[in-house]
């Protein structure tokens, strides 16, 4: 376990090109653009924003494996750790070229909830790799308390995860307006997350 290499090269080299594109847009930009509500908002917060995001959570990853009282365990997870780390970061960075092309009359926003859906996916892949922890994953009272119903809730949140991912895009093109892509996000992540934390609660009692 290579301590240092918390976040996949690919990831910071996400992080770095989304730095790149937001100042070469800043140049092409309004002085105010129209931001989320429809609100106007500076382009130098507009350009920022989602970088920002991108920094913290690579700061954040390279903490809370050290913070985690099951710290230990990550050793034999630890490659997936850092893939989750590197694919939230490309996936925020492609929502961030989406609200760039926005912002330049480029492109659709429905290219966000899609990424979305694409990240829930690819995550959803590696659920089944993750060891009992504190802070990734899908922790429940009983998921925590019990190794069985952790091995078999992400088990089942894996499978459920890429159908899940598939209908986050569905609707993100099928819902007729832009306004309604955020239910193409919260309903099916809802749907998921019920039937997760209810399956690791039935899994705890089984055992």
């Amino acid at each position: 376990m290579n301590k240092k290499k918390v976040m996949p090269w690919w990831g910071w080299l996400t992080w770095t090109l989304a730095i790149v594109l937001g100042c070469i847009a800043y140049f092409h930009l309004p002085t105010q653009v129209v931001g989320k509500a429809g609100r106007m908002t500076p382009r130098l917060l507009a350009v920022v924003y989602e970088p920002s995001i991108m920094l913290v959570i690579i700061l954040l990853w390279h903490v809370l494996w050290r913070i985690d009282p099951k710290k230990r365990n990550y050793e034999s997870f630890w490659s997936t750790y850092r893939y989750i780390g590197g694919i939230i970061v490309v996936c925020i960075g492609l929502i961030y070229l989406t609200v760039l092309g926005h912002f330049l009359h480029i492109g659709s926003m429905r290219f966000a909830p899609t990424a979305y859906g694409i990240m829930f996916m690819l995550l959803a892949n590696v659920l089944p790799r993750l060891q009992p922890n504190w802070l990734v994953g899908i922790r429940t009272p009983w998921t925590l308390s019990s190794e069985e119903s952790w091995r078999k809730t992400h088990r089942l949140g894996g499978q459920l995860g890429i159908p899940i991912g598939i209908l986050i895009i569905v609707l993100a093109w099928v819902l007729p307006t832009t306004k309604m892509m955020v239910l193409a996000i919260v309903l099916p992540i809802l749907l998921w997350a019920l039937m997760t934390v209810v399956a690791s609660y039935f899994y705890a009692k089984e055992e």
